[in-house]
């Protein structure tokens, strides 16, 4: 992206720059867009262009930017109470529990709050293992789970290869993907076929 041409665009750019590490980024080639405000699905920069923010940013604004229902929730609760330990108990923590319960099967009666997606995957991994007794993870290729270290591990993108420690356990496998296809299918019948004859190999395996 162009550096912005208002000025408080072009400091911020220079600020972001000179301070601040993004992860999964190689820092000398950064060019980031200078975001100021967002609205409905856009993105708004600091010269005012509009942007289609077809990522809903990490898969987490789906409905949509500064819609203001949502942002009168956040201003509302976040005068009552902004945060609690897990040691006590809320009206707001119990009520998001009942709700998310109420379109889990029966037999899931319990919903366990993380700080965060790799937190989610960490405490995912350990109930799974802890649960069968086993100590293998299936985890597929071209994905991503977070950037501590068992997740970075799990993780099946490449760019974790300078800093992965090789955990035992993990053992990567391909999905279907016929645009970018491994498997040299045609159809995607044969990417499909042919993937899930791959997952069966590496299960035996």
């Amino acid at each position: 992206m162009p550096k912005p041409h208002s000025p408080l665009g072009a400091e911020i750019y220079d600020r972001e720059l000179e301070n601040v590490f993004h992860s999964w980024s190689a820092q000398g080639s950064l060019d980031p867009l200078v975001v100021t405000s967002a609205e409905g699905p856009y993105l708004i920069d600091a010269d005012d262009n509009r942007y289609i923010d077809f990522s809903s940013q990490l898969v987490y604004t789906n409905l949509g930017h500064s819609h203001s229902a949502i942002v009168n929730a956040i201003q509302e609760q976040a005068a009552q109470l902004c945060t609690i330990a897990p040691a006590h108990a809320s009206a707001p923590r119990s009520l998001a529990a009942e709700k998310i319960l109420s379109h889990l099967p029966e037999n899931l009666s319990k919903v366990f709050f993380t700080n965060g997606g790799a937190d989610a995957v960490e405490h995912a991994l350990r109930l799974a293992k802890l649960t069968t007794g086993r100590p293998k993870v299936l985890a597929a290729m071209r994905s991503y789970h977070g950037a501590t270290q068992t997740t970075l591990t799990v993780s099946g993108d490449s760019r974790r290869w300078p800093i992965d420690d090789g955990r035992t356990g993990v053992v990567h496998f391909f999905g279907p993907f016929l645009h970018r296809t491994v498997f040299h299918a045609e159809t995607e019948e044969q990417e499909c076929e042919r993937a899930l004859e791959h997952l069966e190999n590496v299960i035996a395996i």
